[in-house]
């Protein structure tokens, strides 16, 4: 399989559609009885930020090979060619006996730890658990990170059950017995106490798990609910009690069949690439449909992937070396764009990459361009994001914001329509310097006159971040740039940039 950053210039003909029908996915081998981790490894492999992230995170220097961080780069890269191992995996898990099965979720949470929160950083979120006194009203709330929500499960072996109500229950509002009231600061006793769940901050990736197995006080033994599902392919913003859910699309399915102690595990698995739907049982993959999910009593665990309400389409634009590329990279979460250390450009001609609904153009150096070569490169950069740029990012080091960077960034803006500052924001790389300058940004802004002009031009958006740490995938810019085009959701057209280049003669010339 070509992951993205692996797109060959032969499909540049189509800049947003890189990927066609017949990609290729390959299988893991099974050890013995390692389908539970062969299932959850393939649906982390077809999460590209997970994918990239493990990619380029850094390996410590006393690091040894059965680290799990570096035989999760070994697997990816092998699984990106060819049917693959686990051996090394197991290994860094501490897997001892290979014949005996294991829980799938169990395993998917041991991952992600042993990983480190860069890496898992998608799959991450924070609820709030709240306790209510009821008497007084005062409440208490703990927060605590989350990578799944286990959801229980009320309904008999023959029955269908379903996940939007299940969510909706965990979320629910409910009142301890009178044995578990918990003890009241403010009223100096045990009252009675009403507890219930709010997510804080929502992850990327939302992961659930049915409690089919239940240990059964008579027969002394855990048994297995077969119940159906009413499985939904995505989950709307009334899933819970809260007025901000956002909405997740179905990506990734664990399945169980058998019992307890026995069974087999596989994955089904929809492609970010080209949109189909695969089934990984073990070294075998094949293409399924959506029709195999349906009142089906083998779902164990669901992976959603949340949605951008808008397709973002964005320009990168800025001087020479102002880390352009690395932001394209943080963006899509992953090493898309060719960044290099040093004093020549990486980016020799506009590029693009496309991910999920977000399509980032890479540019060149523009201002060193003539008059008509410039002219020209931008009725590529507009071709590549079809129907054109709904966000143009103008990327500066914060500690290189001269006179002179100020002025290109001017002449730009005039050379383009007039309407077009409000798809604008103003992304500072280099971040760090603010420590070393002791001020916040917007102390900065405040005392540099001009820079604040290039941030009010573009209705003070902007964001500061530092390219020093990698592309790591940075959820802060995304909401920044998703709120962005959903208030101002609108393309930059074509005919915006012809009445543009047709006057750009008039216009002061952009050079380096």
């Amino acid at each position: 399989m070509k992951t993205p950053g692996n797109v060959t210039a032969e499909k540049r003909e189509s800049p947003n559609r890189l990927f066609r029908n017949e990609i290729r996915y390959n299988g893991l081998k099974n050890q013995g009885a390692t389908c539970y981790l062969n299932a959850v490894l393939q649906c982390l492999f077809m999460t590209p930020k997970f994918r990239e992230a493990v990619r380029s995170e850094a390996l410590p220097g006393h690091c040894g090979e059965e680290t799990l961080l570096l035989q999760l780069k070994k697997l990816f890269d092998q699984l990106s060619g060819k049917p693959a191992t686990t051996e090394g995996i197991t290994n860094g898990l501490g897997v001892r006996n290979v014949f005996e099965q294991q829980d799938a979720v169990e395993y998917y949470r041991k991952i992600l730890k042993a990983v480190g929160t860069r890496a898992s950083q998608a799959f991450e979120g924070n609820m709030h658990n709240i306790t209510k006194c009821c008497k007084c009203g005062k409440e208490t709330r703990e927060t605590n990170t989350f990578i799944s929500i286990l959801l229980s499960i009320d309904v008999g072996n023959y029955e269908t059950y379903d996940v939007v109500n299940g969510l909706k229950t965990f979320f629910k509002h409910s009142k301890l017995e009178e044995d578990d009231w918990m003890y009241c600061d403010e009223c100096d006793q045990k009252t009675e106490t009403e507890i219930w769940s709010e997510i804080d901050e929502y992850p990327s990736v939302l992961t659930l798990h049915l409690k089919r197995f239940d240990f059964d006080y008579i027969q002394m033994r855990y048994k297995k609910n077969e119940c159906h599902l009413d499985l939904p392919l995505s989950l709307p913003p009334s899933t819970s009690n809260e007025d901000n859910w956002p909405k997740y699309d179905l990506y990734a399915i664990i399945n169980h069949k058998g019992g307890y102690t026995g069974g087999h595990y596989d994955a089904i698995i929809r492609s970010s690439e080209n949109k189909i739907w695969y089934r990984f049982d073990d070294c075998t993959v094949t293409q399924t449909s959506e029709a195999s999910l349906k009142n089906s009593n083998q779902p164990y665990m669901l992976m959603y992937r949340k949605a951008l309400p808008h397709p973002l389409r964005i320009l990168l634009i800025g001087p020479s070396r102002s880390g352009k590329s690395t932001v394209g990279n943080i963006i899509l979460g992953g090493n898309y764009f060719p960044c290099e250390s040093g004093s020549e450009t990486v980016t020799k001609e506009s590029m693009a990459r496309t991910v999920e609904k977000i399509t980032v153009v890479d540019t060149p150096n523009l201002f060193s361009l003539k008059e008509s070569s410039w002219r020209k490169e931008m009725e590529r950069c507009f071709e590549l994001c079809d129907p054109g740029p709904n966000v143009i990012l103008w990327v500066t080091p914060l500690c290189k914001c001269s006179d002179q960077q100020q002025g290109l960034f001017h002449a730009f803006k005039k050379r383009l329509h007039s309407g077009t500052t409000k798809h604008m924001m103003i992304i500072f790389t280099k971040g760090r310097e603010l420590e070393n300058l002791e001020q916040t940004i917007k102390k900065l802004n405040s005392k540099r006159s001009k820079l604040g002009k290039v941030v009010r031009s573009c209705q003070n958006r902007y964001h500061v971040t530092d390219i020093t740490d990698g592309h790591n995938y940075n959820p802060e810019l995304l909401e920044k740039l998703t709120r962005m085009v959903k208030s101002e959701y609108s393309a930059i057209s074509k005919r915006q940039l012809k009445r543009c280049t047709r006057r750009g003669r008039r216009q002061i010339s952009i050079k380096h």
